[in-house]
């Protein structure tokens, strides 16, 4: 079974493509408070996500939700951009976005650590190639990674 919020995305891509956006992420937070489902969306024009676009965006999707009833309890729908640290899910994200400055965490440790910064130099279906911006003394300055080492990339936004 698959997980709620890939369910959600599941149900929901072809509407929000339909209204001329993508959906980057969906995250559903569970907190003894307040629920709530985030969803990230981008333009398929490449223009920045304004308000408005996460107005309509987020009357259409509720009138969706609503139908397939997939949170049995209440819920808030959060929809918003991404912004400059836009997270890298998909395979086909990080082919988007080769030449960017992107961080990269690791699931266990790669040459002694976890977190990489530097450009997005090669991605394929199956892994990625960063040239690191830092390199201690005597290590390589490229590391390769296949994406289920991956726990977590995104753009780096205070590089772009």
């Amino acid at each position: 079974m698959l997980p709620l919020a890939q369910k959600i995305e599941k149900e929901l891509s072809n509407l929000v493509r339909d209204l001329g956006y993508e959906i980057v992420k969906i995250t559903f937070l569970n907190s003894r408070k307040r629920k709530t489902l985030q969803m990230m969306i981008e333009r398929l024009d490449g223009q920045s996500v304004s308000i408005q676009d996460c107005e309509i965006v987020s009357k259409e999707v509720s009138v969706s939700l609503d139908v397939i009833n997939p949170v049995k309890h209440h819920y808030s729908l959060e929809v918003s951009s991404p912004g400059i640290e836009r997270p890298l899910i998909k395979p086909a994200d990080f082919i988007k976005f080769c030449g960017k400055p992107v961080v990269v965490t690791t699931y266990v440790l790669q040459n002694e650590r976890k977190v990489f910064k530097g450009i997005l130099e090669f991605a394929s279906n199956n892994d990625i190639r960063l040239r690191l911006h830092k390199s201690p003394p005597g290590e390589e300055n490229e590391i390769s990674l296949m994406y289920e080492e991956i726990s977590d990339a995104y753009i780096d936004g205070l590089k772009l």
